[in-house]
């Protein structure tokens, strides 16, 4: 029997911590993708699905009711860059999860996508264009745009594509980001890989070196990187203009209350995939929260993440959001570091109890 949506069993979250220097950098920070991070075959894979697969989808297709054009836009993305990135995602999720997407019908003029997940089949011609979805329930309120749209709300990470022409210019050809961290897909599309990173504090010497950058993402890797920051609330969606129909009801970003403290390590997985030959490159952007409350108990964890904080230039708390509530914060995590941890309590006992002999 065929398992349905509620009934499949997805696995825990992969965890990631990019702060064991203790030190917060700006720089492109590249690995090789694949690295053994601590989370098994997990870490060998693109695309990451987990406990939070439906809570993910839940808000991106909250996004796109919204407005569709504030979350997914396009801009000068060729067909054949478009035709290799798609084909490459399906391949993946095929390779990586059977279990879960299966090509139910592959002909010369036609590929239908099964993802058990959505329980949809979803259908395109021989150049990849999405003719159709078949489901048994009602589509999303707007339906699936383009084929990019619809397998971007098939997974949990959001997409980017950097494209570069034959005489070096580079620009952010399309961009799908319904799970935004404080920046919007309408500011970035068409702007070259400077001019996006340009905001970041700190990143003046990446900024020189940006054609550099580029060609290593487009010619060499893959890659995966990572970014973090702290943030008061857990939503996903933290598009610098929120839909104030939806949970928040004001435009403010919620402040670091330490008489009510909430607090969550916001990471990104991003995974950084070349095609040389289309001249482009794939960004996958999965966005991972953690209560800080579980970092705080972790004194490891916690005073690197306090040691990370304290190596900010005030210019890189303000890029951060952190000018205002830094020292809220740094009070907070500080107070529970400071408390002794049971070895160095039952050493110090140890000690008292030799002293009195």
């Amino acid at each position: 029997m065929n398992e349905t949506p509620e009934n499949t069993l997805l696995p825990e979250a992969a965890s990631y911590f990019p702060i064991e220097q203790g030190v917060y950098d700006v720089g492109p920070g590249l690995k090789d993708f694949g690295i053994d991070l601590g989370n098994g075959t997990t870490d060998q894979q693109v695309f990451q699905f987990d406990e939070n697969f439906f809570t993910c989808r839940q808000v991106k297709l909250d996004a796109r009711q919204e407005r569709l054009s504030k979350y997914y836009r396009t801009q000068m993305l060729s067909t054949d860059v478009s035709i290799s990135i798609l084909r490459f995602i399906i391949e993946r999720l095929t390779l990586e999860y059977p279990n879960f997407f299966q090509l139910v019908s592959q002909s010369k003029n036609e590929i239908a996508l099964h993802c058990k997940l959505t329980d949809e089949t979803l259908i395109f011609d021989n150049k990849l264009r999405l003719t159709g979805v078949k489901r048994d329930f009602p589509a999303p309120s707007p339906d699936y745009h383009d084929s990019m749209d619809a397998l971007a709300c098939q997974i949990q990470e959001d997409l980017a594509i950097i494209s570069q022409s034959p005489f070096g210019r580079d620009w952010i050809a399309a961009v799908h980001l319904c799970q935004a961290n404080n920046w919007a897909a309408e500011e970035k599309i068409g702007q070259s890989f400077q001019a996006t990173h340009e905001p970041v504090a700190g990143m003046n010497n990446n900024q020189r070196d940006a054609n550099v950058i580029v060609n290593t993402i487009v010619t060499k890797g893959p890659f995966i990187r990572f970014a973090w920051g702290l943030t008061a609330e857990a939503e996903l969606n933290q598009h610098p203009r929120p839909c104030l129909a939806s949970s928040s009801k004001t435009d403010k970003k919620k402040r670091f209350d330490p008489h009510h403290p909430s607090l969550f390590l916001r990471v990104e997985r991003q995974v950084l995939w070349p095609f040389p030959e289309q001249q482009a490159a794939l960004f996958t952007i999965r966005t991972y929260v953690t209560d800080c409350h579980q970092i705080r108990d972790d004194g490891e964890m916690n005073s690197k993440l306090i040691s990370a904080l304290e190596s900010m230039t005030k210019e890189q708390l303000k890029y951060k959001c952190l000018n205002k509530d830094y020292k809220a914060i740094h009070k907070w995590l500080t107070r529970n570091n400071a408390k002794p941890k049971p070895s160095t309590m039952l050493r110090a006992a140890i000690k008292r109890l030799y002293l009195m002999r």
